[in-house]
């Protein structure tokens, strides 16, 4: 239904995503993590926003039944008794798992607001896990996606048992990677992270998330300096206070701009600043002339609109800009407190964060005049785009990576730079109905 056929802005949902998504996320980004979800038996289905769909490389879910997602099927009768014996039999199924190397506890709100400690049930089993079990806060409530990937960063930071070890001089860690899918294109993005920052003669001994082991994310004690992205501020400070690293807030390498910045807050926090300052330089001589020559055929005086992640949208804005192009509006997937960073951005039509799907604002920027449209998928609302569209960041239901290539760094502003081109090479759909 459109909102010309009455006003639906009341009712309808916010364009945002829940928390148990964001923390499935980071599970899905660790290979042999597995978690236990109080709640009725849709907190099973949420993993198929992500396992097949967005992720066609995700282990979530399993022919043989033996899903990384378990859930305790307490309905509304059910919670409102204790059942605590309940959650620590299904604890123990799950780390009784050869392949499981972690155990994670969560909950719908359903459950939590009856003042469960999911910490206490997991405490209460010590001495018979054999795996690690961490409890990570439900707070669906309040949250969205994006703090529900980091909350469950910031648990694994206070439930690892973290300590300083054995520092390696020039090590560095970097918290708060949005591994979303465990296709090539993020684990270019990884690998571009680690070249950008070898570059700099760092060595970064851990990424969180970047796809791997439990056991892989130990290896942060060994960083001399933690670097935070914003999808890891929680995890990035309690890791740096745990180990004594330096902690260094940076911004997501995305587009040119954002990318110099990443590396310049990391050259400053590890006194590398002749590095970066020479690596930017030859990336610059590399990736300028490639883009000068594209900029004015493909680009310039072209209007743009974004949806999705907000923390991408900074990015996208800094990346229209230098090519040229106008951006009418944008539209984050996420609350308003994860757009603070854009609160003094010139350039761009109005930013909406999660607003109703039938909100006038939404109608209004999704019937103006655009070349192209960024956008994550969102056929559900709008199943039939009018406009060239080009589909980008969570979830990504039709566009998948079948070979390394990135979206962040320097490397990763090329590649993104071209499938925009490629798309605005493309007739405009509502021009070939005409």
């Amino acid at each position: 239904m459109r909102a010309d056929q009455g006003d639906l802005s009341g009712v309808s949902t916010p364009m945002n995503f829940p928390t148990l998504l964001g923390v499935y996320l980071a599970v899905n980004a660790i290979k042999d993590a597995y978690i236990l979800a109080d709640g009725p038996d849709c907190t099973l289905y949420k993993a198929h926003f992500i396992h097949g769909r967005h992720d066609l490389e995700s282990t979530l879910l399993s022919i043989t039944g033996r899903h990384r997602v378990l859930f305790t099927n307490v309905c509304s009768r059910g919670v409102v008794k204790e059942h605590d014996a309940l959650l620590r039999r299904h604890i123990m199924t799950l780390d009784g798992i050869p392949e499981a190397g972690l155990v994670l506890v969560t909950a719908l709100p359903m459950c939590s607001i009856t003042g469960v400690d999911y910490g206490r049930v997991l405490r209460s089993l010590k001495g018979k896990m054999t795996k690690p079990g961490v409890d990570i806060p439900p707070d669906s409530l309040v949250g969205d996606w994006l703090d529900g990937y980091s909350q469950t960063l910031a648990s694994l930071a206070r439930g690892l048992g973290l300590r300083r070890g054995q520092v390696r001089k020039g090590s560095v860690a970097v918290i708060g990677h949005l591994m979303d899918r465990n296709e090539p294109d993020q684990k270019a993005n990884v690998a571009e992270l680690r070249r950008m920052l070898s570059a700099l003669k760092l060595e970064t001994v851990s990424v969180w998330l970047d796809g791997g082991s439990s056991a892989d994310l130990r290896a942060v004690e060994r960083a001399e300096c933690v670097i935070s992205l914003p999808y890891g501020r929680l995890a990035g400070r309690r890791i740096a206070e745990l180990t004594g690293a330096k902690l260094v807030e940076t911004e997501l390498p995305f587009g040119l701009t954002k990318t110099q910045a990443f590396l310049r807050d990391a050259a400053k926090a590890c006194g590398k600043k002749a590095e970066a300052e020479a690596f930017i330089d030859r990336e610059l001589s590399r990736a300028v002339p490639r883009l000068q020559w594209l900029a004015p055929l493909r680009f310039l005086g072209r209007k743009a609109a974004f949806m999705g992640d907000p923390f991408l949208l900074d990015g996208f804005l800094d990346i229209a800009e230098d090519l040229g192009m106008e951006v009418s509006g944008a539209i984050s997937r996420g609350r308003s407190a994860h757009l603070a960073s854009l609160a003094r951005r010139n350039g761009c039509g109005a930013i909406l964060a999660e607003p109703p799907v039938f909100a006038p604002e939404v109608e209004r920027l999704m019937q103006a005049p655009k070349d192209l449209f960024v956008t994550c998928w969102c056929e559900r609302e709008w199943p039939r785009l009018e406009n060239r569209t080009l589909e980008f960041g969570f979830p990504s239901y039709r566009h998948h990576a079948l070979f390394e290539q990135p979206f962040l760094g320097f490397n990763g502003m090329l590649a993104f730079v071209e499938r925009m081109a490629d798309v605005l090479s493309q007739p405009d759909r509502a021009d070939l109905r005409r």
